[in-house]
């Protein structure tokens, strides 16, 4: 597995080729657990290069969810291929976590934002 960490804005992008199996995840959930040690806390993992994931590399994901909890940090994967998202549908990844088809719709994800009344309930 090799690992690509691109920062944009306040955005980190990894990209993971290869396996991420109970081989590899150790290693990744290092780098992960590093990153957001240094303050990172918004992640899109692009998948577009993943070949395969277990069971060991989706608790990754979890547990890196729950260190992210108490920082309003997120996950969102993005480019996965058909037997990536195969896995992310049986274990129902995109209940806990946005799966994009494109980078492009990840960042958007991260550009969304609350559009409130600033003038708050008037009444009519």
């Amino acid at each position: 597995m090799r690992i690509s960490i691109e920062k944009e804005n306040d955005i980190t992008i990894l990209g993971i080729k290869g396996k991420l199996d109970a081989t590899t995840s150790k290693d990744f959930q290092e780098k992960l657990l590093k990153l957001i040690d240094a303050g990172d806390t918004q992640f899109i993992i692009d998948c577009s290069q993943l070949d395969y994931i277990s069971s060991a590399g989706l608790r990754v994901f979890y547990l890196v969810s729950r260190k992210l909890e108490n920082t309003n940090g997120k996950i969102v994967f993005c480019s996965p291929n058909k037997n990536i998202m195969r896995v992310f549908e049986i274990v129902d990844l995109s209940s806990d976590f946005p799966i994009l088809t494109t980078i492009d719709d990840a960042y958007k994800e991260y550009a969304k934002k609350i559009i409130t009344n600033p003038y708050g309930d008037m009444g009519s």
